[in-house]
């Protein structure tokens, strides 16, 4: 009997301890990711008792607040599909993306604060969250939208000194409203065009000849002084069965001239003398196969190292083909580190954090990501993009008094017109201003995306605080 008695009381100690262990198991290591999950009810329970922080553009202008009807709060989203990419949605039943996740324990004032987090814990009504001041200017945004949503694409404005970015857009969008969404939500994910992705930081594209600003900073670093080379293009060149195909015969150019005209057989030449090695090394210089964090989520950019084993690969990756895409922020970024001197800065999209009364609580600090050139390089790459929109294939990004930096590129897909983009940095000896565009199946960058590229330029230059 007394062996029966104590088997059964280590029996029932060893249940104490597995539950013990299977409870520390649940807070401890998965309890974080539990409480992330939007089918948990215990965070939204919580939040109900606070009032979310709001959203605004640089210049105070509300995008997002949470409004009280009753006992509950709704989030009011007030340009919709203007700011949808960035602040994401937040919804009961669909959970939160864009900056509404990113931030959400700033939003709700709970990060950092353990006042704060008993008092919602037990009960206490009436709490504000902290407000976000993001770097966007709110007019850019509106005139980027406005431009832009005629088209599938994506643009991207910031200053490259900075690393701020003034304005990001995304066509087609969709409705953030919480209560639309949940009502069609099926209907929205199977909309064309795909309004949920964002084009302009998870997007990945060919990058097509925006690409050649970075083999001419590859190539003038491997042979210093190529800027006097001459090249004799046909119109065409032949690697090993593949002929890379141009518009027309060049005829002699130098790498100023080649950018100017967007020379596939320069450029692709000139991929083959850098060899695969050095390029892969001068890509990785710009960032390819890094990752680098952002506000809201962005896709790395792959790194095709293992297609320029051919030289074919090596070819059309010279001139922004094959296997190489890029996302438009990235190459937004790209652009920007050619007109800083070769110093690429970390994108951010909040400026500040505010408490509810209006301390500032957290500011953004411009960071430096790379040093991908020397001042040197960047310096002559930048003086041949300023030749594309001088006499080149950029005429179009062209502003009076203003001397514009660019490059346009038209990357061939196997689905259609080819996707016309354009890069630049304005002014160009003393940038306040970076810009990527993309128009999918846009045809000529110099004709599609060259003009919108232009007028976000106009604009962000006419803004006193830049």
């Amino acid at each position: 009997m007394q062996k029966s008695i104590k088997g059964f009381r280590f029996f029932i100690i060893g249940c104490f301890v597995l539950y013990a262990i299977y409870l520390v198991y649940f807070v401890i290591w998965r309890g974080p990711v539990l409480n992330r999950e939007s089918a948990n009810p215990r965070p939204w329970i919580l939040e109900n008792r606070i009032q979310r922080g709001g959203i605004f553009a640089r210049g105070g202008e509300k995008i997002a607040e949470s409004i009280a009807v009753g006992e509950h709060f709704f989030r009011k989203y007030y340009f919709g599909r203007i700011y949808a990419h960035i602040t994401g949605y937040e919804s009961r039943r669909l959970g939160k993306t864009g900056l509404e996740s990113s931030y959400d324990s700033q939003l709700l004032g709970l990060k950092g604060s353990l006042k704060k987090s008993l008092e919602v814990r037990w009960g206490v009504k009436g709490i504000r969250g902290n407000d976000l001041y993001l770097t966007i200017d709110h007019q850019l945004q509106l005139k980027a939208w406005d431009l832009l949503s005629p088209y599938t694409g994506a643009a991207v404005v910031l200053n490259p000194k900075t690393g701020e970015i003034l304005a990001l857009v995304s066509s087609p969008s969709f409705d953030p409203d919480p209560l639309y969404l949940e009502k069609n939500w099926e209907t929205v994910k199977r909309e064309p065009g795909h309004p949920l992705v964002n084009r302009a930081t998870v997007g990945l594209y060919p990058p097509g000849s925006t690409l050649k600003i970075v083999t001419a900073a590859i190539g003038l670093k491997k042979f210093p002084g190529i800027e006097s080379y001459v090249y004799d293009c046909s119109g065409e060149i032949k690697i090993r069965g593949r002929i890379l195909k141009d518009l027309r015969a060049h005829g002699l150019v130098n790498l100023k001239r080649a950018l100017a005209v967007s020379c596939n057989s320069y450029f692709a030449n000139l991929g083959l003398r850098v060899g695969a090695e050095d390029f892969a090394s001068g890509l990785a210089a710009f960032g390819w196969g890094k990752d680098y964090s952002l506000d809201v989520p962005a896709e790395p950019i792959p790194f095709p190292k293992d297609s320029f084993a051919k030289l074919e690969g090596l070819a059309e990756a010279a001139i922004g083909q094959g296997k190489i895409v890029v996302s438009p922020l990235f190459m937004a970024m790209v652009a920007g580190t050619i007109g800083n001197g070769g110093v690429m800065m970390k994108p951010y999209l909040v400026r500040e954090i505010r408490s509810h009364e209006g301390s500032v609580i957290w500011k953004g600090q411009p960071q430096v990501l790379r040093v991908a050139v020397s001042s040197d390089i960047a310096a002559k790459v930048r003086d041949a993009m300023i030749e594309v929109v001088k006499s080149g294939t950029g005429v179009a990004a062209a502003l009076p008094g203003i001397e514009v930096a660019g490059k346009t590129g038209s990357a061939e897909n196997p689905t259609g017109e080819p996707h016309a983009w354009f890069v630049a940095f304005a002014p160009a000896r003393d940038p306040r201003v970076a810009v990527s565009v993309i128009i999918e199946h846009g045809g000529q960058g110099g004709r599609a995306a060259a003009p919108i590229a232009r007028e976000l330029m106009r604009m962000a230059l006419a803004r006193g605080w830049l």
